[in-house]
This record gives structure tokens, C-alpha cells and sequence, in this order.
């Protein structure tokens, strides 16, 4: 029977570099998960979605149909949406059937509680998604946005992306350090399992009575986390879509 779940974030896929070979390896990782019973998609799944009546974006189709094959092999999907794809909750929900979590809530799973968060906002420095997270949100956003061209909303967002990337984040020394800071500030009683993504940076650390993880991504470290008779650990993807603990 099968009761492997897996957590996943921050694919980023419609931008960056190596998009098929990317987008191969997830789809490889996907489709050999005899074991799943439920993947958690921790947000970022797509740099950009926003979810037009008669349009979708063509890059995101190869994605999404192995998502589909996931769904119909009778693997549950759960989404909790990123500050780059919060927009796609509806679609995921009414066409896909893929139920939505709010960033930030607690699941019990295999008799552990988990609390996930797609990750923005959380630690210092932060401030800049915190802000750009209220306006996606934002109903009059969504409207503005649907009146125009899909193509020029997406060559904006695009724009964003770029602009978002080249931005200093810390080396891992330093994400490290503000990973701590948040955990020393932020206790979790009612949790063994903090995970989140955003971060790009794959690490577990234990606190007093639960861990804080978070997932990395699949830009540079094509890493997610496995719970598997009850123990969470890290793994990494390789090309081929087999995983290993990391």
C-alpha cells in the first residue's frame, strides 16, 4: 500500500536556464513515484501563472500533464501557492481537482504534525515579499491584470523575474544564519515538522522538539523531502529522476 509522501517547491518553471532538461527531470521524478500517496507542491511550482478564462502559457502543458498522470494513478496532490504562482490556485482546484492549502497550515501525516509554508516573508530581509505577496493577492490586482493582453502581462512578469533574480539573496553561510535567527525567534509548539521553500536552500536544522526544513529547489539543487514510515528526510533528484537522501 502505498503511504510515501513528498514535499516539493520552487521549480520555477518558465524561466531560467535548462527549461526541458529541467522540466525532464521532474516530470522522470513524477512519473516514478510508485510509492506516493500524497505530493505537497509548497509553491513556485511556475514562475508565473495567472489563470485567464482561454489562455494558458504552452511551457507549463508537459508539467502539468505529469501532474495529471500523478493525479490519475491515485496520488493525491496538495497545493500551497508561492508568490509566483498564487494565481493558479483556482485553476489547480476547478480543472486539475487539486485542493489548496493556505501558506502556513498544519496537516497531520503519518502521526506527525507538519506546518507548511510556501516560505516568503519568513525570515529577516524578507520585507519585499511580504509586500509583493499582499498585491498578488489583492482582488483588484487579479481584475487589472485580466483586462490585459495576456502577452504583455507575461513579458511584465517576466521582467519581474529577471529583475528578482539578480538580486543579492546571501550565500549559504548567510541564509544559514538567518535560518537560525528565525528559529530562535519563532518556537513552534504545536508542530514537529516546519517545512517550507522560497529559500533556495536545502537544510534541516533541529530545534527543541521539532525541525525546520527547508525544501532548496529545482533550479540548482533539484532537492524535495520524503516522509516514509514516519521519518522526514531530504533527497535529491538526479537526471535520470531517481532520488537519494541528501
Amino acid at each position: 500500500m502505498r503511504e510515501t509522501v513528498y514535499f516539493t517547491s520552487d521549480h520555477h518553471f518558465g524561466a531560467g536556464a535548462n527549461q526541458p532538461a529541467r522540466i525532464q527531470r521532474f516530470v522522470r521524478w513524477i512519473d516514478g513515484l510508485e510509492d506516493a500517496k500524497t505530493i505537497y507542491l509548497l509553491g513556485d511550482v511556475f514562475d508565473f501563472w495567472l489563470d485567464y478564462p482561454n489562455f494558458m502559457p504552452k511551457a507549463h502543458m508537459e508539467v502539468l500533464y505529469g501532474l495529471s498522470r500523478a493525479r490519475d494513478r491515485g496520488i493525491e496532490l496538495v497545493f500551497v501557492g508561492g508568490n509566483h504562482d498564487i494565481w493558479c490556485e483556482q485553476f489547480f482546484e476547478g480543472t486539475l481537482g487539486v485542493p489548496s492549502l493556505r501558506s502556513g497550515e498544519l496537516v497531520e501525516l503519518q502521526g506527525l504534525r507538519f506546518r507548511l509554508h510556501h516560505g516568503d516573508g519568513l525570515l529577516s530581509g524578507d520585507r519585499a515579499y511580504k509586500i509583493f505577496r499582499a498585491v498578488v493577492r489583492n482582488p483588484a490586482t487579479i481584475f487589472l491584470a485580466r483586462a490585459v493582453h495576456p502577452e504583455i502581462v507575461q513579458a511584465i512578469a517576466d521582467w519581474l523575474s529577471r529583475t528578482s533574480r539578480k538580486r543579492y539573496h546571501g550565500t549559504d553561510e548567510e541564509l544559514h544564519a538567518r535560518i537560525e535567527q528565525y528559529i530562535a525567534l519563532n518556537p513552534q509548539p504545536d508542530c514537529d515538522h516546519f517545512v517550507c521553500g522560497h529559500i533556495h536552500y536545502p537544510v534541516s536544522i533541529a530545534s527543541t522538539g521539532w525541525t525546520f526544513t527547508c525544501l532548496g529547489d529545482w533550479v540548482k539543487h533539484f532537492t524535495a523531502a520524503r516522509l516514509r514510515d514516519g521519518e522526514f528526510t531530504l533527497i535529491q533528484v538526479g537526471e535520470s529522476g531517481r532520488s537519494r537522501p541528501l
